[in-house]
């Protein structure tokens, strides 16, 4: 499924950092540039550039959990009483609409580019600082533009309720009745913030991920539907840097960072996550 990421913000303009050919750390980490191999010097021959534009985008997403607790108690066989307590919060963000003008390769990496990227000095020196193994380095393979400015909402709100109940033994009477009571209370907050985009900054962006087989992968070259082209080239030590898209999935499998993140379904297909 395809997968974009969120900025931390949207202050990165266009021709920034985030731009094709850019490899960073990690998508959380975009400001960490390893190197850009649009710079002449990569000695990198990128894939031709495709743009397309996708008109009026809107974007809402919200979150929202709750943890609730409840009690019961019986005071000598005479009387009960309950006690539940719920406590919750709730994030919600919406993007006005603009026009998104979309940059990606129009052509797949292949694995002779993975080998290219691998051996790049700062990138062979992020790859082998892992713990678990070798890290992996993501290159930049998409961007979204909003070309116009837009508007950003963000509201967040936390509520707390209590509830405290009891009854007691059946009245005597022709129709006995049971007696009781209860109390409660409940408190609520929310705060909104709202702001308006620079135009031509980066709405999101896509990766893909040069890194080394995991443990458990047969001999030969990884090969999956989400894979690309791979050649038969082999670097030190028998291990083939390979080039997969930058999913969830693959996210999800990454060893190295701790990542805490939202995913929001986008369109139907696509897949949007912010930290």
């Amino acid at each position: 499924m395809p997968t974009w990421f969120l900025p931390p913000d949207f202050t990165f303009a266009a021709d920034g950092p985030l731009q094709l050919g850019t490899v960073i750390a990690h998508p959380k980490k975009p400001t960490l540039v390893l190197t850009s191999l649009s710079s002449p010097d990569s000695g990198i021959a990128l894939p031709k550039t495709s743009i397309i534009t996708e008109t009026n985008h809107t974007h809402d997403k919200s979150h929202a959990q709750s943890n609730g607790f409840s009690t019961w108690m019986q005071f000598l066989g005479v009387a009960s009483a309950s006690a539940s307590t719920a406590i919750g919060s709730s994030h919600s963000t919406s993007y006005g609409a603009a026009d998104h003008e979309i940059r990606s390769f129009a052509e797949p990496l292949t694995s002779e580019t993975a080998l290219k990227i691998a051996a790049l000095p700062a990138v062979q020196q992020h790859m082998a600082s892992g713990v678990f193994g070798k890290r992996a380095a993501y290159v930049v393979s998409g961007v979204r533009i909003a070309k116009t400015s837009f508007a950003v909402r963000t509201e967040t709100g936390a509520n707390y309720a209590v509830e405290l109940s009891g009854s007691g033994p059946p009245v005597p009477g022709p129709v006995p009745v049971e007696l009781g009571a209860g109390v409660g209370r409940q408190r609520e907050r929310a705060v909104v913030d709202s702001y308006e985009t620079a135009p031509g900054i980066v709405f999101a962006y896509r990766v893909h991920v040069v890194r080394y087989k995991r443990v458990g992968v047969e001999t030969e070259l990884f090969q999956s539907r989400g894979a690309f082209m791979t050649g038969s080239g082999r670097v030190e030590g028998g291990e083939v840097p390979v080039v997969v898209e930058g999913t969830k999935e693959e996210l999800d499998e990454d060893l190295e960072e701790e990542n805490d993140y939202t995913a929001t379904l986008i369109g139907g297909e696509d897949v949007c996550i912010s930290f």
